[in-house]
């Protein structure tokens, strides 16, 4: 499956001409029927995006949910999230793409899975609306995409605070639109299964001998990968479900294994770091004192 880890990629991949900022974009369909790959077949990349359908044929498909058979609609996805399509080269509205880097724009701590947590939905649920609800949308968009081609020294500013208001429309339409109880249903089992899954692979990671091509089991980034999430949403469930975050939860199951090979075994202080998927041995050591206050070799000793 492709993976597109930039916007000049992403654009690229659909034959449309490449973005004017490495971290935003805004586009109507119209502009992109001209060019635009008419048929994806399943494809990721690592950025937001927010969608305006007014009409066209065909659908676009994130996760289990399609636009098919809706007109007017508002849709969505983020990072690493399947997506495909197969349209007609008759749809009309507007969307935006960007970066989690764009959405905080000088504020990193800023975090959009916790402002706008219609995001943490596994499978986009599109929003169908009537004429009136897309005209309230339609005037943030068109704002966005006069800054946007005017392109002068406050234009990202403007596009920032006009994405901001529109990220709080779409959270208004989600709670307008799906209940409540379904809200809490779908996040919380998505959310629990999410943990699950994670934990898992946190175990069988450290299990003997085996290669990672890419990645270090230690690191949040290799296990968002492997879940194709972005690491910061990974975290964001994860400390809510298990109030630990992500790293706290992989160091936890590492220094227990390590404890257990230094009170249970003969291996070698090398010879246990290696086990832990370390290529440095004093890696190893730095870490296990961090987390315990005492060095391998103190702790076998019982110091």
């Amino acid at each position: 499956m492709d993976h597109y880890a930039t916007l000049k990629d992403y654009c690229n991949a659909i034959n449309i001409p490449s973005p004017k900022w490495e971290d935003f974009d805004v586009r109507t369909f119209e502009e992109n029927m001209k060019t635009v790959a008419h048929k994806m077949p399943s494809f990721k990349h690592e950025f937001y995006a927010i969608a305006l359908k007014l009409g066209g044929s065909g659908y676009a498909k994130t996760g289990n949910y399609s636009t098919e058979d809706l007109t007017a609609t508002v849709f969505f996805n983020s990072p690493y999230q399947i997506i495909q399509w197969d349209i007609a080269p008759d749809w009309n509205g507007y969307y935006i793409i960007f970066s989690e880097d764009f959405y905080q724009f000088g504020q990193p701590k800023k975090k959009i899975s916790t402002d706008f947590p219609f995001f943490l939905v596994d499978n986009t649920i599109p929003l169908e609306i009537s004429e009136q609800e897309a005209s309230l949308f339609i005037g943030t968009f068109v704002d966005i995409l006069r800054e946007h081609k005017k392109n002068d020294a406050t234009s990202k500013t403007i596009c920032h605070l006009n994405t901001s208001i529109l990220l709080h429309k779409v959270a208004r339409l989600f709670k307008e639109k799906v209940p409540t109880q379904q809200q809490t249903h779908i996040h919380r089992d998505n959310d629990l299964a999410l943990v699950s899954r994670f934990k898992t692979l946190v175990e069988t990671s450290f299990y003997p001998d085996q290669a990672f091509e890419n990645g270090e089991p230690h690191k949040v980034q290799f296990y968002a990968d492997k879940l194709h999430l972005h690491p910061n949403h990974l975290n964001a469930v994860v400390k809510r479900i298990a109030s630990q975050s992500a790293s706290e939860i992989i160091y936890k199951h590492m220094v227990a294994l390590a404890k257990s090979r230094l009170q249970n075994t003969e291996k070698s202080i090398k010879e246990i770091a290696f086990d832990l998927y370390y290529n440095y041995p004093n890696h190893f050591a730095n870490f296990f004192k961090k987390q315990t206050g005492m060095t391998p070799n103190q702790f076998r000793k019982g110091q």
